[in-house]
């Protein structure tokens, strides 16, 4: 199975392809669901496509908003410069910008599941009019993606298998569009469903009821996460072409993790029963919301309701202090991202969730060589250590969950 991963910056496209992601999908400055996913420009696009391409992975460009009349000419001029590189697919939802993708250039075409489809008949449709994959919505279960591969086992399934979910069908909100004028079905979503929600009565306007509140509020509209780290096998067997990972709004580390993650479980025998549990174990190491199985329905685990409990936002059993940046004269260098002190256990985590190592800080310098107690987000430092390959490298450290 293909892990398609999430690239919201340059940065990401590299670190998901580096943790093993077989494809990264990833935005243009217009045109996509992300506006605020720090999305490519025109060369950070090239960049990425040879990146790609040079690590044999392959790089899908998001083009999947719903587009208005004073989009197009836009769009127009930007295909047909997409035309002349080597992307490998692009994803689209509204059908005039599959008409105009289609009628300009050769690019093979995937249909997001932000199209919603949720039957053989809408998938024969798209396949029918030239698109290569498609991605159902997220509501189908199982056994309905399976019928529709049977029905069309020439077209690509691309589903859903970790990541953020929506309360909405299949993302198609307006939510936000009506609280804040900012439309999700343009990229600008501002996540109302995640906010506190209270009921009101008639009779009583500035009296609000919680339905379900504890000390961090109520959120009778805010989804859980999908995780099939454990279902890997049986989507594996069931040849389903790719599986996607949702969060290019996320940090490098939740892209390299779970990337590395899943490509693992692809991979892995179903008796490998140490390596499963070091599975289940790392995916609780990246910040979520409590998990779940979504709509799939597996036979032994129905789907459940897609609201989650009261509870934080997100947790992690884990931190994400830094990015090492090489490795000279016994000393690791490093780029902080959060405080690391003194006496703090790291850990380095590798591409090859098997070379992940533990190091203890027993001293911290600067770049003037001076020693410190702690370290300040976004500064360089050094720390004594054992040579590493570096390439990549992460640094972490654990905390309660």
């Amino acid at each position: 199975m293909e892990i398609t991963s999430p690239g919201g910056d340059l940065e990401k496209v590299k670190y998901a392809i580096l943790y093993g992601a077989d494809a990264v999908y990833c935005g243009y400055q217009e045109f996509g669901l992300r506006a605020t996913a720090g999305n490519l420009d025109k060369n950070e696009l090239l960049e990425a496509i040879s990146f790609a391409h040079a690590q044999e992975a392959k790089l899908y460009l998001t083009l999947n908003a719903y587009l208005k009349n004073r989009d197009y000419p836009l769009l127009a001029a930007f295909v047909d410069w997409l035309a002349d590189t080597a992307i490998d697919a692009v994803i689209v939802a509204d059908p005039g910008v599959f008409d105009l993708v289609q009628s300009r250039t050769s690019i093979p075409i995937h249909i997001s599941t932000q199209s919603n489809i949720t039957s053989m008949a809408a998938a024969r449709f798209w396949y029918e009019r030239g698109a290569k994959r498609i991605i159902p919505a997220r509501e189908l279960s199982f056994q309905e993606i399976l019928e529709i591969k049977a029905a069309l086992p020439s077209l690509e399934l691309e589903c859903f298998i970790h990541g953020a979910m929506c309360v909405a069908y299949s993302g198609r909100c307006l939510l936000s569009a009506y609280l804040n004028d900012r439309s999700a079905n343009s990229g600008a979503c501002t996540q109302a469903c995640r906010w506190d929600w209270a009921l009101t009565q008639k009779e009583r306007p500035d009296q609000y009821f919680p339905i379900s509140e504890d000390q961090y509020g109520s959120y009778i509209l805010s989804s859980k996460d999908l995780c099939l780290l454990e279902k890997m096998p049986q989507l594996t067997q069931a040849q389903i072409h790719a599986g996607k990972i949702e969060g290019r709004m996320k940090s490098i580390y939740y892209v390299a993790q779970t990337s590395r993650l899943y490509k693992a479980a692809s991979q892995a025998a179903a008796d490998d029963t140490a390596l499963w549990e070091l599975l289940h174990k790392e995916i609780y190491k990246v910040s979520h919301r409590p998990y779940w199985q979504g709509f799939y329905a597996f036979a032994e685990t129905p789907a459940g309701i897609v609201a989650q409990d009261s509870a934080p936002a997100y947790y992690s059993e884990s931190q994400f202090c830094g990015k090492v940046i090489a490795h000279e004269k016994d000393r690791l260098i490093f780029d902080a991202l959060t405080k690391v002190s003194v006496g703090d256990e790291l850990e380095l985590i590798f591409p090859d969730i098997t070379q992940d190592l533990s190091l203890k800080v027993d001293r911290i310098y600067d770049l003037d060589d001076n020693s410190v107690s702690d370290t300040k987000p976004n500064f360089r430092y050094f720390i004594p250590a054992a040579e590493i390959d570096t390439e990549g490298v992460l640094i972490r450290k654990c905390v309660s969950s």
